[in-house]
């Protein structure tokens, strides 16, 4: 069984307290743990863009699929076929 307590600190409430105790047969007594999380009020969010085996092409405003053989492939139906003129 587990039993979870979540709680904030009452002199920081920027600071976020959990409580976990594991009761089990296997241990000779109830387990313990306290996690502390502290939360940042002007967090900096990054994008990492994973483009290795990323077989999506975006022409215009459509996206399309690069199969195996090297061809587009429409991504929904009845999508129009890319304007290649201006591509070798």
């Amino acid at each position: 069984m587990i039993k979870e307590r979540f709680f904030l600190d009452k002199a920081n409430p920027d600071t976020l307290y959990i409580e976990i105790t594991v009761v089990d047969n296997a241990l000779t007594r109830p387990w313990t743990v306290t996690k502390k999380f502290r939360r940042d009020r002007k967090p900096i969010w990054y994008t990492y863009n994973c483009s290795e085996d990323n077989h999506h092409v975006v022409i215009g405003q459509e996206n399309y699929f690069l199969s195996a053989d090297g061809y587009l492939m429409p991504t929904k139906k009845n999508q129009q076929p890319p304007d290649l003129r201006h591509f070798k």
